[in-house]
């Protein structure tokens, strides 16, 4: 048995240079590109995949959807999961990294991106881009303000 793990393609906020986490935007033309070339290395590779498993951000749903219609793998039998989600940037998505750090240091925004245990500024629960105001997220009572990658760990563990 193999586990293949691919990244999303590139979505508009990477090449924005943003902090993007939860935040749903779509893949760019490289980043269609980029799901295209996957799938096609699947395919010639003749890689034959039993499940597929996606989170429930768009850029990872686009680029499953891409790579699953190259492959022929049925649609109805990929699994979406929240605990696949990328990590929660809280307070910092949607800001630009260059600008974030010339406002907070480099240091600390290298802290916040690359420490374990200390997570980034969390956004307000009150906030209306906070994800339990979004109804894909209904029912579920652990959502995130904001994480560390400790806590991105304990999420996707499950």
């Amino acid at each position: 048995m193999k586990i293949i793990l691919l990244r999303h393609g590139e979505s508009q906020w990477n090449l924005e240079n943003r902090f993007t986490g939860w935040k749903d935007v779509s893949l760019t033309k490289t980043g269609i590109k980029e799901a295209t070339f996957s799938g096609m290395q699947l395919l010639e590779k003749e890689i034959k995949i039993s499940s597929v498993y996606t989170s429930l951000l768009n850029r990872a749903i686009e680029t499953t959807h891409i790579v699953t219609d190259i492959i022929n793998f049925p649609r109805e039998k990929i699994q979406q999961n929240w605990r696949l989600n990328e990590r929660h940037y809280g307070a910092l998505q949607g800001l630009n990294k260059s600008e974030t750090a010339s406002k907070y240091g480099e240091e600390q925004v290298h802290i916040w991106r690359r420490s374990y245990d200390i997570p980034p500024p969390s956004i307000d629960e009150n906030d209306p881009s906070h994800p339990r105001f979004d109804s894909k997220y209904d029912g579920i009572d652990q959502l995130p303000s904001g994480e560390s990658l400790k806590d991105t760990l304990a999420r996707v563990k499950p």
